[in-house]
């Protein structure tokens, strides 16, 4: 419900972290941001080809807008686009609540992970990853701007469970700080909120990550040894446990 969180990175850097986890099998990042920042994670150009929101407009497979990067995952960027194409997209993602699932499926991409990031608030993407989605990743901050999102992000996900009963949502901990005395309070609180749909594992503030994006790589290969790569490790570890 909140940006300036995280999202785009934890999506990108967990990406990463269960290609590693998880060799042999498919990784997909699919960017339904209209930012179009994902693929810069991974070093990948992609100039002016496009991306899922013009393929979509011309009916195009999914498919064939795959790029694969140096690091195991594979990216289907937003792309490229005019003011006039998104509002063409997104009235076509309203229009047709199943529209992501149903090309992942043609493009034949669901024989993998497909990671999926969403700008912020109830948009027409995040009900298009809602629909689609075994699992919804809610990332925060230990902050109380955050804190205060929790109730409208709840109010949401009771009102999608028409479109898909029974979809298990899980609360990550990005930038944790413990030596902030206010953020590790917001923590406690979160944890006490929150009990088992708090993911056990948080993301610490690292400026590796940062220092990552600017060299357009995942901080695993960026370093390979610092604090944000051993908890994105094992949050993946974590994660494979959770939904099997």
């Amino acid at each position: 419900m909140k940006g300036g969180v995280g999202k785009t990175s934890t999506t990108a850097n967990l990406a990463a972290a269960l290609a590693q986890a998880n060799p042999g099998t498919p990784i997909y990042g699919l960017d339904l941001d209209p930012q179009n920042s994902l693929h810069l994670h991974f070093g990948i150009e992609t100039g002016d080809a496009p991306g899922v929101c013009r393929q979509s407009l011309a009916d195009g497979d999914w498919h064939d807008i795959v790029q694969a990067s140096q690091y195991g995952v594979h990216c289907l960027p937003y792309g490229p686009f005019t003011e006039p194409e998104r509002q063409a997209f997104e009235a076509l993602l309203d229009t047709h609540p199943h529209w992501v699932g149903e090309q992942l499926a043609q493009a034949g991409l669901q024989d993998g992970i497909v990671l999926i990031d969403t700008p912020p608030g109830p948009t027409v993407y995040l009900r298009q990853a809602f629909a689609c989605a075994d699992l919804v990743l809610i990332v925060l901050l230990a902050d109380a701007a955050s804190f205060l999102t929790i109730p409208a992000m709840e109010t949401w996900l009771h009102d999608m469970a028409e479109l898909h009963p029974d979809l298990p949502s899980i609360y990550i901990l990005n930038q944790v700080d413990s030596a902030s005395t206010l953020r590790r309070d917001v923590a406690e609180i979160l944890r006490h909120n929150l009990g088992e749909r708090l993911a056990p594992i948080g993301i610490h503030s690292d400026e590796a990550v940062g220092e990552a994006l600017a060299f357009q790589q995942p901080v695993l290969q960026y370093d390979p040894h610092c604090q944000a790569t051993q908890d994105l490790q094992r949050l993946a570890s974590w994660l494979g446990q959770a939904a099997a």
